[in-house]
């Protein structure tokens, strides 16, 4: 975890409180004021409702942008920003974000009662005690190429089907020839697994240099290097930047246009689709060479949200309180779904709205497996059955981020390490995440 974050938000303890003092020194002008603290590009939900709520209640909407380029820029931004005297009012929440700091130190408020239109939103989207409050939703389905699962003689899955069930076509499909290499191999044999090992042991300690970790490296390296895969010439250098440092370089994004060029002879392809876009997924089915599914190899990360917290030593918190309560009304939510198409990007999170999006999907006649592919979502949202995204161990997921980047040279190093050296590397990299830790 930066420094700089722990540092800011335990002196943001000392702010807790002063809301109602602050308001009442506000100048006259800013009695009616809100000021949403956000990035661009601004979802257009918000910014359309910003002029509908200034002109019903009266109230002046400002938003003061952070100009940041990555996740973790935005955060420092962020936090600076909370020092300042009449703080903002909201605090805008993108996607992948970790809140759980806030609610922590007191900086957001708890709205649990606050907000009306709360009871509007699915359960399993709610806390008993609520401070993060979500407008939006996003589900990352699963595209498989149909030509390559009828050439494989695959019947096309169910709705239902298994992680099993993926992983036996997937061996089929690779054990007809060598394969391209995509960032969705990737992501299935490396991070994914990584992931979900146990590396922090009971004693808050990190345990790496041991049998476990050092069997994930071979069998890693086992699979990406076994012939099934075709790789490129590259050097470690190279496939660090590709696959670690991403999207910035220019080896990610010439990779990402070739693979581009054979999207269709690839597996799973590489482009994202929210599975609530009802317009969109029934376009790419109807082409005939989509089949569009619920993911299964990481199905409990698969579920975003975008939202708001209210600052406790914001401005005019009543009057924040009432923007969020608008942007869950009926009217607002069913505007961001319009006629199938997502607006804003995401998906509401209003249930109370369902029936009037059946009929909007009747109207435009869209086609039935995208129809049933959102409504088998929205029963396993309803059943808690998928949950979003764990927003609350920021510290967990810079601990697995940093030994993503630290295990990858031993996975794509060119002759693999004898065990006496990996021992001896493990154990630098354990006691480098250990400090880090307990820091």
């Amino acid at each position: 975890m930066p420094k700089i974050v722990f540092l800011l938000l335990s002196m943001l303890l000392f702010l807790v409180g002063c809301t109602d003092e602050t308001i009442s020194k506000l100048e006259p002008d800013a009695q009616k004021e809100i000021t949403i603290l956000i990035q661009e590009p601004i979802n257009p939900i918000i910014e359309s409702y910003k002029f509908k709520f200034e002109n019903s209640k009266g109230v002046k909407v400002k938003f003061d942008i952070i100009d940041a380029d990555t996740l973790d820029d935005y955060i420092k931004k962020l936090n600076i920003n909370l020092y300042l005297k009449n703080g903002p009012t909201l605090i805008y929440l993108p996607q992948y974000f970790f809140y759980q700091s806030y609610i922590d130190s007191g900086v957001a408020l708890e709205v649990t009662d606050r907000i009306t239109n709360l009871e509007k939103i699915y359960d399993s989207l709610k806390e008993e005690k609520v401070y993060y409050v979500p407008i939006g939703m996003y589900y990352v389905a699963k595209i498989l190429n149909k030509s390559t699962l009828d050439e494989l003689d695959v019947k096309e899955p169910s709705l239902d089907w298994t992680k099993d069930d993926y992983l036996k076509i997937k061996e089929k499909w690779l054990s007809k020839k060598p394969r391209y290499f995509t960032f969705k191999d990737y992501d299935e044999i490396i991070k994914e697994p990584l992931y979900n090992l146990k590396i922090i042991e009971e004693n808050n300690k990190i345990s790496i240099n041991n049998l476990k970790i050092k069997e994930f490296i071979k069998n890693t390296r086992e699979k990406i290097f076994s012939g099934k895969y075709i790789l490129k010439d590259y050097s470690y250098e190279n496939y660090y930047k590709i696959f670690v440092e991403g999207i910035n370089t220019s080896e990610y994004r010439r990779v990402l246009r070739f693979l581009r060029l054979v999207d269709k002879e690839i597996l799973v392809r590489n482009l994202g689709i929210n599975a609530f876009e009802t317009k969109r997924v029934s376009e790419m089915i109807d082409k005939g060479d989509a089949i569009i599914l619920p993911e299964v190899i990481n199905e409990n990360n698969s579920f975003f949200t975008w939202g708001f917290i209210v600052n406790r030593n914001g401005k005019n918190t009543n009057l924040g309180i009432e923007f969020i309560n608008g942007l869950l009304s009926d009217e607002v939510q069913l505007s961001m779904y319009g006629n199938g198409k997502l607006f804003g990007g995401f998906y509401p999170v209003n249930k109370e709205i369902e029936s009037k999006i059946d009929k909007i999907d009747e109207i435009y006649n869209y086609n039935k497996k995208a129809v049933e592919l959102k409504k088998f979502i929205l029963e396993k949202i309803k059943k808690s059955k998928i949950r979003p995204y764990n927003y609350d161990d920021r510290i967990h997921q810079e601990l697995y981020d940093m030994l993503h980047r630290d295990l990858f040279k031993f996975i794509f190093v060119d002759k693999p390490y004898k065990d006496e050296e990996l021992s001896r590397e493990l154990q630098k990299l354990e006691d480098k995440l250990n400090m880090w830790l307990n820091e």
